[in-house]
């Protein structure tokens, strides 16, 4: 693949058929999991502030509304933040809800805990990720956790590099092609989604980092690592396990 992908990709990448396909493609049972397992690694009780970031269509923002904490949801997609706030409309949730760009956006208030889940960690270079741990370290109250999950860390993706993909989701289709840029490190990705006869193509690129360098740009702001697993069910990562799950804590 041969395409220059923006470094702003990601200011309109959340869009159209993309869209529906997040929506299509995690089940309430996964979302239950995953809050599941962010309640025991966040060490949180019901009313404690809790930031999700960026949030999407706040699937894991309105579960935890609903058991009774307190949530903002940061994003910079209009339309998902459009679908978050029609349900919280529905359900009458008590949710702030924030656009914006992580980069340049302040981030209002101070939390007991907050959270990065679904390959987020990584849309921007190692700069611009520094920015991302100093914002979201600054409104958390020492001794409160951060949780990063992704499936494309360094040992996870480059042992098994995925140059294609193939996935149908009801009537829509997803076609993956990626290709990995040496010299900066990150993965560029061509996604084409058809449905019904209508196709989209998206591009993006993910910079890949190791645990090590992830690790410390966490320290560098605060936050030490207590625990790294593969799964929701608490095992030690290790090589080649396709999912991370970090956990840091706040030490000042």
């Amino acid at each position: 693949m041969n395409i220059s992908i923006d470094n702003e990709w990601y200011e309109t990448f959340f869009s159209g058929l993309n869209c529906e396909m997040w929506e299509k493609a995690v089940s309430a049972e996964w979302t239950t999991q995953e809050v599941d397992f962010l309640l025991s690694t966040l060490a949180v009780q019901p009313g404690a502030a809790l930031l999700d970031i960026p949030c999407g269509y706040g699937r894991h923002t309105v579960e935890l509304a609903k058991r009774g904490f307190t949530m903002t949801g940061f994003d910079i997609s209009v339309e998902f933040l459009q679908l978050l706030r029609e349900r919280i409309k529905a359900e009458q949730l008590a949710v702030q809800v924030i656009q914006g760009n992580i980069l340049t956006a302040e981030i209002p208030g101070s939390f007991d805990g907050a959270y990065c889940m679904g390959n987020s960690f990584g849309y921007v270079n190692y700069e611009g990720m520094a920015v991302f741990v100093k914002k979201v370290a600054a409104t958390l109250k020492p001794g409160s956790r951060f949780v990063i999950n992704s499936g494309l860390m360094a040992e996870s993706i480059l042992p098994n590099f995925p140059k294609t993909g193939h996935y149908v989701l009801g009537d829509l289709t997803m076609d993956i092609s990626n290709s990995y840029v040496v010299e900066e490190s990150y993965m560029a990705t061509e996604l084409t989604y058809t449905k019904l006869g209508q196709s989209e193509v998206h591009y993006f690129k993910h910079y890949v980092y190791t645990l090590s360098e992830i690790k410390r740009l966490l320290e560098r702001y605060g936050l030490r690592t207590i625990a790294v697993y593969n799964s929701t069910e608490k095992q030690n990562y290790t090589l080649g396990d396709r999912q991370i799950y970090l956990v840091a804590e706040k030490s000042y």
